[in-house]
């Protein structure tokens, strides 16, 4: 029957429906909530992660590596850590190096040893500015091998050197790994260095082999070498600290954080000199899209100088990026100001920009930096320098009896190590001032010559020389002039 019969349902048809993309993303909460979290744990680890101790060898011994390899990246591509570091070279040894002058004291007080002075300074420049006599590998002279560890000091935060004989030889600290450590028969080896147990004295350095053809370091093949081949340059931060920290390591983040946002100022600067343009459409399109098929994006670039019509309901806009730079020199500043901060150093001397700074404001930075660097080149003095001449000394007394006895070594060995003489802002003003420290006697001329970097038995010989013949000239002219007028 007609009222029994079933109604036939209408199936609803499919409508295929756009798909959507959405996507979420959590910008630097990780990060944020890292940073605050560490605010508040204690200070275990000097905010080194992984080290849960406040023992600075403890410390060296799970970062070292790292933070070493950081510095020298750092220092390869970043300009103001190069530098720095070449800064370092030039404050602390100079170009020339710092100069080691004799001053023999054999004999009574008041003993003339000018002449042995001068032999031994001639004999020894003549030995030290000989790459080939003085450094194993026959590259370095006495000047650049100065200038090459006192950067090795500041991007690895120590330097290695060996005395092979008469020679010395620079080693990599990446080949005294710091992974060996444990006890010995007399004391115990940390970070690759044998100590006594009683007097923490290194005893040995262990010294792993380098493969040539490879370019690596073997850690399962080493030499021994007895501390007293070894010269261990470093700065110390702490008491009984055992290897050197890189000096770039307390602003390695922040100069990475300057880094990248100078180059996201550089992107910042491109987008903003062009300009990116979207196409609305107002009217609303009956079209579908099919399923599966996806949003479809269209990349026009229109010409300079041509006009197009569009379509009906459709406009143009287009997005100028000019924020993403403003306030940059601030920004700068205040990291500079912590940079320069971290590495000791003014952020004059740094950047080497006087153009907002004074005359007095410039003069305090250059007494500061001074000042900065006769502390370096004192640690570089007495860690390298002294030992190396010596051992030079040492060497050339068993060869050369025209030096004086060994008996007399303690004697000998005496000697003045100038440092590298900065230019000076003011000369005028620096002359008086020590024209005045001379003439109240708290300097003597010997030590205003010696700071000069001259010899005080040289330059009196010279000035004795000019004044006789100055006196013998004057006479002369007095007893010519003296006849004319009579005439």
């Amino acid at each position: 029957m007609w009222f029994s019969r079933k109604k036939t349902e209408v199936q609803p048809q499919n409508v295929p429906k756009q798909k959507r993309h959405t996507e979420s993303k959590q910008i630097g909460n990780k990060e944020l909530k890292r940073s605050i979290t560490n605010g508040s744990k204690p200070v275990i680890d000097f905010g080194v992660a992984g080290v849960a101790s406040t023992n600075i060898n403890s410390v060296l011994k799970f970062t070292l590596t790292h933070i070493r390899n950081k510095s020298r990246e750092l220092s390869l591509n970043n300009p103001i850590a190069k530098n720095y570091i070449q800064k370092c070279a030039d404050g602390v040894v100079g170009a020339d190096g710092i100069t080691i002058k004799p001053n023999v004291e054999i004999g009574v007080a008041g003993t003339d040893n000018s002449e042995t002075n001068l032999l031994i300074e001639k004999l020894f420049y003549r030995f030290a500015d000989n790459p080939d006599q003085f450094s194993y590998d026959g590259q370095l002279s006495l000047d650049l091998f100065q200038q090459v560890v006192e950067k090795t000091r500041a991007r690895d935060g120590e330097c290695f050197i060996r005395i092979r004989g008469n020679q010395y030889e620079i080693i990599d600290a990446a080949r005294l790994v710091n992974t060996r450590f444990g006890l010995t028969n007399t004391g115990y080896l940390s970070n690759s260095i044998e100590f006594d147990g009683s007097t923490r004295k290194p005893i040995a350095y262990y010294v792993h082999n380098y493969n040539p053809i490879t370019y690596q370091i073997d850690t399962g093949s080493y030499e021994r070498v007895d501390a007293s081949e070894i010269i261990h340059y470093f700065i110390p931060e702490f008491p009984n600290q055992e290897r050197g920290i890189p000096d770039l390591f307390a602003g390695q983040k922040v100069l990475q954080e300057l880094q990248e946002y100078i180059q996201a100022t550089l992107i910042s600067k491109k987008v903003a000199a062009s300009t990116t343009a979207f196409i609305t459409n107002s009217q609303t399109s009956d079209y579908e899209l099919e399923e599966g098929e996806e949003t479809r994006l269209n990349v026009e670039y229109l010409e300079a100088g041509s006009i197009y019509e569009l379509n009906a309901g459709q406009d143009i806009k287009a997005v100028n990026p000019n924020a993403g730079v403003d306030g940059i020199n601030d920004f700068v500043n205040n990291l500079m100001n912590q940079i320069s901060m971290s590495l000791g150093i003014t952020k004059m001397n740094l950047m080497g920009d006087t153009s907002n700074a004074s005359f007095s404001a410039a003069k305090l930075a250059d007494r500061l930096q001074q000042t900065t660097f006769k502390t370096r080149s004192n640690v570089m003095i007495s860690r390298v320098l002294k030992p190396i001449y010596a051992n030079w000394l040492a060497n050339e007394l068993l060869n050369n009896n025209k030096l004086g006895r060994f008996s007399d070594f303690d004697e000998i060995v005496i000697a003045h190590y100038i440092p590298v003489k900065t230019i000076s802002i003011d000369p005028v003003k620096d002359a008086q001032y020590e024209i005045i420290l001379l003439d109240a006697g708290l300097k003597s001329k010997q030590q205003i010559i010696h700071e000069m970097g001259y010899s005080p038995d040289v330059v009196f010989k010279q000035i004795e020389e000019e004044n006789s013949n100055g006196f013998e000239e004057n006479p002369e002219e007095g007893n010519e002039g003296t006849g004319s007028t009579d005439e």
